[in-house]
Protein backbone atom coordinates (compact mmCIF):
# COMPACT_ATOMS: atom_id res chain seq x y z
CA UNK A 1 0.00 0.00 0.00
CA UNK A 2 2.97 2.58 0.87
CA UNK A 3 4.24 1.37 -2.71
CA UNK A 4 1.21 2.60 -4.13
CA UNK A 5 1.05 5.92 -2.09
CA UNK A 6 4.58 6.30 -3.37
CA UNK A 7 3.73 6.27 -7.06
CA UNK A 8 0.58 8.03 -6.64
CA UNK A 9 2.90 10.97 -4.97
CA UNK A 10 5.33 11.03 -7.34
CA UNK A 11 2.70 11.23 -10.27
CA UNK A 12 1.22 14.18 -8.71
CA UNK A 13 4.76 16.13 -8.40
CA UNK A 14 5.14 14.89 -12.70
CA UNK A 15 1.61 16.81 -13.10
CA UNK A 16 2.44 19.42 -10.81
CA UNK A 17 5.82 20.68 -12.46
CA UNK A 18 4.94 19.58 -15.99
CA UNK A 19 1.71 22.04 -15.74
CA UNK A 20 3.69 24.47 -14.14
CA UNK A 21 6.43 24.34 -17.24
CA UNK A 22 3.85 24.91 -19.41
CA UNK A 23 2.35 27.75 -18.56
CA UNK A 24 5.51 29.34 -17.35
CA UNK A 25 6.60 28.91 -21.06
CA UNK A 26 3.09 30.21 -22.71
CA UNK A 27 2.84 32.98 -20.96
CA UNK A 28 6.46 33.67 -22.10
CA UNK A 29 5.04 33.29 -25.48
CA UNK A 30 1.55 35.32 -24.93
CA UNK A 31 3.46 38.01 -23.71
CA UNK A 32 5.34 38.56 -26.89
CA UNK A 33 2.63 37.52 -29.69
CA UNK A 34 0.93 40.50 -28.13
CA UNK A 35 3.22 42.81 -28.17
CA UNK A 36 4.23 41.82 -31.84
CA UNK A 37 0.54 42.08 -32.67
CA UNK A 38 0.03 45.85 -30.72
CA UNK A 39 3.25 47.09 -32.72
CA UNK A 40 1.47 45.82 -36.04
CA UNK A 41 -1.51 48.23 -34.98
CA UNK A 42 0.65 50.78 -33.79
CA UNK A 43 2.36 51.08 -36.99
CA UNK A 44 -0.70 50.99 -39.28
CA UNK A 45 -2.43 53.90 -37.18
CA UNK A 46 0.85 55.67 -37.62
CA UNK A 47 1.22 55.15 -41.27
CA UNK A 48 -2.34 56.40 -41.80
CA UNK A 49 -1.46 59.91 -40.36
CA UNK A 50 -0.67 61.49 -43.49
CA UNK A 51 0.48 64.75 -41.63
CA UNK A 52 3.65 63.41 -40.45
CA UNK A 53 7.15 63.63 -43.02
CA UNK A 54 7.92 60.30 -43.78
CA UNK A 55 11.32 60.23 -41.85
CA UNK A 56 9.76 61.43 -38.52
CA UNK A 57 7.37 58.06 -39.30
CA UNK A 58 10.34 55.89 -39.60
CA UNK A 59 12.11 57.25 -36.27
CA UNK A 60 8.56 56.78 -34.31
CA UNK A 61 8.18 53.33 -35.65
CA UNK A 62 11.54 52.29 -34.77
CA UNK A 63 11.14 53.84 -31.29
CA UNK A 64 8.15 52.26 -30.57
CA UNK A 65 9.66 49.09 -31.66
CA UNK A 66 12.54 49.35 -29.20
CA UNK A 67 10.03 49.93 -26.54
CA UNK A 68 8.11 47.65 -26.95
CA UNK A 69 10.98 44.57 -27.21
CA UNK A 70 12.69 46.28 -24.08
CA UNK A 71 9.22 45.77 -22.12
CA UNK A 72 9.30 42.01 -22.67
CA UNK A 73 12.17 40.57 -19.96
CA UNK A 74 14.58 38.09 -20.94
CA UNK A 75 13.32 34.54 -20.88
CA UNK A 76 14.97 33.10 -17.35
CA UNK A 77 13.52 36.84 -15.95
CA UNK A 78 9.95 36.18 -17.83
CA UNK A 79 9.91 31.88 -16.29
CA UNK A 80 10.57 33.09 -12.74
CA UNK A 81 8.09 35.78 -12.83
CA UNK A 82 5.31 33.71 -14.31
CA UNK A 83 5.98 30.70 -12.65
CA UNK A 84 5.32 33.20 -9.40
CA UNK A 85 2.17 34.12 -10.62
CA UNK A 86 0.59 30.60 -11.61
CA UNK A 87 1.61 28.98 -8.77
CA UNK A 88 -1.93 28.02 -7.87
CA UNK A 89 -3.41 26.51 -10.71
CA UNK A 90 -0.58 23.68 -11.12
CA UNK A 91 -0.77 22.91 -7.56
CA UNK A 92 -4.93 22.57 -8.20
CA UNK A 93 -4.17 20.49 -10.74
CA UNK A 94 -1.18 17.79 -8.74
CA UNK A 95 -3.73 17.98 -5.70
CA UNK A 96 -6.32 17.23 -8.04
CA UNK A 97 -5.18 14.28 -9.66
CA UNK A 98 -3.49 12.73 -6.35
CA UNK A 99 -7.09 12.67 -4.70
CA UNK A 100 -9.01 11.49 -8.19
CA UNK A 101 -5.90 8.53 -8.54
CA UNK A 102 -6.25 7.45 -4.70
CA UNK A 103 -10.40 7.73 -5.22
CA UNK A 104 -10.05 5.59 -8.29
CA UNK A 105 -7.59 2.90 -6.99
CA UNK A 106 -9.06 2.90 -3.22
CA UNK A 107 -12.32 3.94 -3.94
CA UNK A 108 -14.76 3.35 -2.41
CA UNK A 109 -13.22 3.55 1.00
CA UNK A 110 -16.91 3.84 3.01
CA UNK A 111 -17.48 0.60 1.37
CA UNK A 112 -14.36 -1.50 2.64
CA UNK A 113 -12.01 -1.39 -0.31
CA UNK A 114 -9.04 -0.84 1.92
CA UNK A 115 -9.94 -3.52 3.83
CA UNK A 116 -10.77 -6.15 0.88
CA UNK A 117 -6.64 -4.96 -0.15
CA UNK A 118 -5.69 -6.28 2.92
CA UNK A 119 -7.45 -9.25 3.23
CA UNK A 120 -6.11 -9.91 -0.35
CA UNK A 121 -2.39 -9.01 1.19
CA UNK A 122 -3.45 -11.86 3.98
CA UNK A 123 -4.38 -14.10 1.42
CA UNK A 124 -1.62 -13.88 -1.03
CA UNK A 125 0.92 -14.13 1.38
CA UNK A 126 -0.49 -17.13 3.43
CA UNK A 127 -0.77 -19.26 0.44
CA UNK A 128 2.84 -18.30 -0.71
CA UNK A 129 4.17 -19.69 2.77
CA UNK A 130 5.48 -23.08 3.50
CA UNK A 131 3.21 -25.65 5.46
CA UNK A 132 4.47 -24.55 9.09
CA UNK A 133 4.27 -20.64 8.16
CA UNK A 134 0.63 -21.49 7.74
CA UNK A 135 -0.21 -23.22 10.78
CA UNK A 136 0.81 -20.01 12.82
CA UNK A 137 -1.44 -17.47 10.21
CA UNK A 138 -4.25 -20.17 9.48
CA UNK A 139 -6.85 -18.93 12.19
CA UNK A 140 -6.30 -15.17 11.35
CA UNK A 141 -7.01 -15.61 7.66
CA UNK A 142 -9.89 -17.75 8.40
CA UNK A 143 -11.65 -14.79 11.09
CA UNK A 144 -10.66 -12.55 7.54
CA UNK A 145 -12.14 -15.18 4.95
CA UNK A 146 -15.59 -15.53 6.90
CA UNK A 147 -15.59 -11.28 6.87
CA UNK A 148 -15.01 -11.16 3.52
CA UNK A 149 -18.05 -13.71 2.38
CA UNK A 150 -20.31 -12.53 4.79
CA UNK A 151 -19.72 -8.88 2.49
CA UNK A 152 -23.17 -9.24 -0.07
CA UNK A 153 -20.96 -7.69 -2.92
CA UNK A 154 -18.78 -10.56 -2.80
CA UNK A 155 -19.01 -12.84 -6.62
CA UNK A 156 -19.55 -16.27 -6.80
CA UNK A 157 -16.62 -16.27 -8.95
CA UNK A 158 -14.46 -14.52 -6.30
CA UNK A 159 -15.46 -17.21 -3.80
CA UNK A 160 -14.85 -20.35 -6.45
CA UNK A 161 -11.68 -18.95 -7.52
CA UNK A 162 -10.25 -18.40 -3.95
CA UNK A 163 -11.29 -21.99 -3.27
CA UNK A 164 -9.29 -23.37 -5.56
CA UNK A 165 -6.15 -21.27 -4.97
CA UNK A 166 -6.59 -23.00 -1.30
CA UNK A 167 -7.26 -26.56 -2.59
CA UNK A 168 -4.24 -26.37 -4.59
CA UNK A 169 -1.98 -26.11 -2.01
CA UNK A 170 -3.85 -28.72 0.31
CA UNK A 171 -5.73 -26.44 2.94
CA UNK A 172 -9.33 -28.27 2.56
CA UNK A 173 -10.63 -26.71 5.88
CA UNK A 174 -10.17 -23.48 4.46
CA UNK A 175 -11.35 -24.95 1.04
CA UNK A 176 -14.94 -26.49 2.48
CA UNK A 177 -15.52 -23.39 3.90
CA UNK A 178 -15.78 -21.26 1.48
CA UNK A 179 -17.44 -24.00 -1.18
CA UNK A 180 -20.52 -24.12 1.79
CA UNK A 181 -20.64 -20.41 1.63
CA UNK A 182 -20.83 -20.58 -2.18
CA UNK A 183 -23.72 -23.10 -1.91
CA UNK A 184 -25.49 -21.14 0.73
CA UNK A 185 -25.19 -17.90 -0.78
CA UNK A 186 -25.37 -18.46 -4.41
CA UNK A 187 -27.48 -21.83 -5.18
CA UNK A 188 -29.67 -20.47 -7.79
CA UNK A 189 -26.07 -19.36 -10.02
CA UNK A 190 -23.24 -22.14 -9.49
CA UNK A 191 -23.00 -25.32 -11.38
CA UNK A 192 -24.50 -28.44 -9.86
CA UNK A 193 -21.02 -29.83 -10.06
CA UNK A 194 -20.01 -27.66 -7.20
CA UNK A 195 -22.17 -29.45 -4.45
CA UNK A 196 -20.29 -32.95 -5.63
CA UNK A 197 -16.93 -30.59 -5.50
CA UNK A 198 -17.28 -30.21 -1.95
CA UNK A 199 -18.35 -33.56 -0.67
CA UNK A 200 -15.12 -34.54 -2.30
CA UNK A 201 -13.07 -31.78 -0.02
CA UNK A 202 -15.25 -32.73 3.10
CA UNK A 203 -14.09 -36.35 1.87
CA UNK A 204 -10.25 -35.28 2.01
CA UNK A 205 -10.49 -32.63 4.94
CA UNK A 206 -11.70 -35.14 7.18
CA UNK A 207 -8.94 -37.57 6.32
CA UNK A 208 -10.56 -39.76 3.67
CA UNK A 209 -12.97 -40.92 5.99
CA UNK A 210 -16.75 -40.82 5.43
CA UNK A 211 -18.15 -38.54 8.36
CA UNK A 212 -21.95 -37.59 8.50
CA UNK A 213 -20.76 -34.23 6.81
CA UNK A 214 -19.36 -36.09 4.06
CA UNK A 215 -22.13 -38.89 3.39
CA UNK A 216 -24.65 -35.61 3.85
CA UNK A 217 -22.58 -33.85 0.79
CA UNK A 218 -22.54 -36.75 -0.99
CA UNK A 219 -26.33 -37.27 -0.84
CA UNK A 220 -27.40 -33.84 -2.07
CA UNK A 221 -24.39 -34.19 -4.73
CA UNK A 222 -26.05 -37.23 -5.73
CA UNK A 223 -29.27 -35.54 -5.56
CA UNK A 224 -28.41 -32.50 -7.52
CA UNK A 225 -26.64 -34.62 -10.18
CA UNK A 226 -27.02 -38.33 -10.47
CA UNK A 227 -24.65 -38.68 -13.19
CA UNK A 228 -21.56 -36.10 -11.18
CA UNK A 229 -18.36 -38.39 -12.07
CA UNK A 230 -16.76 -36.64 -8.91
CA UNK A 231 -20.10 -37.91 -6.80
CA UNK A 232 -20.28 -41.13 -8.77
CA UNK A 233 -16.70 -41.86 -8.16
CA UNK A 234 -16.58 -40.93 -4.05
CA UNK A 235 -19.87 -42.86 -4.04
CA UNK A 236 -17.62 -45.97 -5.08
CA UNK A 237 -15.12 -45.39 -2.87
CA UNK A 238 -17.94 -45.30 0.01
CA UNK A 239 -19.21 -48.86 -1.75
CA UNK A 240 -15.91 -50.43 -1.59
CA UNK A 241 -15.07 -49.26 2.13
CA UNK A 242 -18.00 -50.79 3.20
CA UNK A 243 -17.60 -54.09 1.73
CA UNK A 244 -19.67 -53.35 -1.39
CA UNK A 245 -17.31 -54.44 -4.60
CA UNK A 246 -20.02 -54.79 -6.87
CA UNK A 247 -22.06 -51.31 -5.90
CA UNK A 248 -18.32 -49.73 -6.18
CA UNK A 249 -17.87 -51.32 -9.55
CA UNK A 250 -21.68 -49.87 -10.77
CA UNK A 251 -20.81 -46.27 -9.44
CA UNK A 252 -17.20 -46.43 -10.91
CA UNK A 253 -18.02 -47.77 -14.36
CA UNK A 254 -21.05 -44.85 -14.59
CA UNK A 255 -18.52 -42.30 -13.54
CA UNK A 256 -15.96 -43.46 -16.10
CA UNK A 257 -19.30 -42.70 -18.81
CA UNK A 258 -20.01 -39.17 -17.53
CA UNK A 259 -16.86 -37.84 -17.37
CA UNK A 260 -14.83 -36.30 -20.32
CA UNK A 261 -11.16 -36.04 -18.56
CA UNK A 262 -8.87 -38.56 -19.70
CA UNK A 263 -6.95 -38.90 -16.98
CA UNK A 264 -10.05 -39.16 -14.59
CA UNK A 265 -11.04 -41.97 -16.64
CA UNK A 266 -7.71 -43.63 -16.68
CA UNK A 267 -7.93 -43.31 -12.82
CA UNK A 268 -11.39 -44.83 -12.59
CA UNK A 269 -10.21 -47.65 -14.76
CA UNK A 270 -7.10 -48.61 -12.96
CA UNK A 271 -9.52 -48.58 -9.88
CA UNK A 272 -11.83 -50.85 -11.54
CA UNK A 273 -9.10 -53.31 -12.68
CA UNK A 274 -7.94 -53.35 -9.66
CA UNK A 275 -11.17 -54.74 -8.20
CA UNK A 276 -11.11 -57.32 -11.24
CA UNK A 277 -7.91 -58.23 -9.77
CA UNK A 278 -9.48 -58.82 -6.15
CA UNK A 279 -12.27 -60.99 -7.48
CA UNK A 280 -9.99 -63.24 -9.54
CA UNK A 281 -7.54 -64.00 -6.82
Amino acid sequence: MFYLLGITILMSLAIYVGTAFYISNRSGYDRREENVELFKKEKENLKLNKSLPQEYLSLLVNEREQILLQDVPEEKELVVLTKKDSLFRPLFFSVFSFIAICGIYFQPLSMGSLKDLQTYQSINGFIEADFESRKETRGSVIQELKGFMNQTETRASEIYLLANRFKDINEFLITSLLLKSLIDKHSDEIPLGIYAEYAQILFFRDNRVFSKDVEIALELALKKSPVDPIALTLEGVKNFQAGEIDLAMISWEKAKENTNDGNEKLTIQEAINAIKSMKNQ
